[in-house]
């Protein structure tokens, strides 16, 4: 249980944000996938870090004043090694998840390069093309939450977040991985909402307001557990045609998605990059088929689903 102890000052400086951090929904969505298979690539790396049930690093969701994804990409690359180092032993202790996680911890700085690469590309394939119904979606729920504080006040507001966060003044109640009490002594508090997270998450760094990651309804476009939850309904579609015929040719595939080819391999080339295609170029033509990781997220995750309420988020 995380208790997070607020002051006079701390309930005036709560925000509920319209939306969420380009990079924020990234990791969330990434952990979503829920799976042990690794693809080859810089995705790899994000997905590393990101196993469902486990407190993850914060510097992998960092705050900036002007929220975009390529000014959360150089936080994330700007992170001190300090930090990063402490944040990795919180998260993993003396097992990292993986051998180039110590180099990362060590200050590796081509590890890190290859981890934006990864976060971008993830980004690319599961959140850019919708985003535009994404952020229209996460402003309708902090709306929400927004008028009930108008309506009925903080109190009740902060009372009916979600059954797992309980608030008995001066002290927000939290279920989560992490236990302990957090003073936030006139730091204040955001809430936030993603469609990602069953369980809600928390941001507690530095002098930075606290940060609690609320569970929103999904967004049009496919329920939990539905490839399209993720990435989409155009790419989950790529998935599953691909998935059904072993490999496909771009052209092939351009015609059973009904659009032209240079848009089926725009949508190979994200996939790719988040490491759920492969593609070779054969004489004039390029074959597509799913990698172990692509299967599996077809089939819906790999292995029983855990309970998701970890903090960091």
């Amino acid at each position: 249980m995380l208790r997070l102890w607020l002051d006079y000052e701390d309930l005036t400086r709560i925000r509920v944000l319209p939306g969420l951090s380009p990079i924020t929904q990234t990791v969330f969505g990434a952990q979503a996938l829920r799976t042990s298979a690794r693809p080859r690539g810089p995705s790899r790396m994000l997905l590393d870090l990101v196993p469902p049930g486990r407190l993850l690093p914060d510097f992998l969701t960092p705050y900036t004043d002007v929220p975009g994804l390529e000014a959360e990409l150089d936080a994330v690359a700007s992170t001190p090694v300090r930090r990063i180092r402490a944040e990795l032993e919180r998260s993993y202790g003396p097992r990292p998840p993986a051998s180039w996680v110590t180099r990362l911890a060590a200050g590796d700085g081509e590890a890190m390069r290859t981890l934006v690469r990864g976060l971008r590309d993830f980004h690319r394939a599961a959140l850019a093309d919708r985003w535009a119904v994404l952020t229209p979606h996460l402003r309708a729920e902090a709306s929400g939450l927004a008028r009930t504080m108008a309506d009925a006040g903080i109190g009740a507001a902060l009372g009916r977040l979600h059954p797992a966060i309980r608030w008995t003044p001066p002290v927000l109640e939290i279920e989560t991985l992490r236990d302990g009490d957090v003073r936030l002594q006139g730091r204040g508090l955001r809430f936030l909402f993603s469609p990602f997270v069953t369980g809600p998450r928390v941001q507690v760094a530095g002098d930075r307001p606290a940060a609690v990651v609320v569970p929103a309804s999904r967004p049009p476009g496919g329920a939990e557990g539905d490839p399209s939850a993720v990435f989409g309904r155009t790419r989950a579609a790529v998935i599953r045609i691909v998935g059904a015929d072993g490999e496909l040719t771009t052209g092939a595939l351009a015609s059973r998605l009904g659009v032209s080819a240079a848009s089926a391999s725009q949508h190979a080339t994200a996939l790719r990059g988040a490491g759920l295609l492969t593609s070779e170029r054969r004489g004039r033509t390029v074959h597509h088929a799913l990698t172990p990781l692509g299967e599996r997220f077809l089939r819906g995750g790999a292995g029983p689903r855990s309970r998701d309420a970890g903090t960091g988020p």
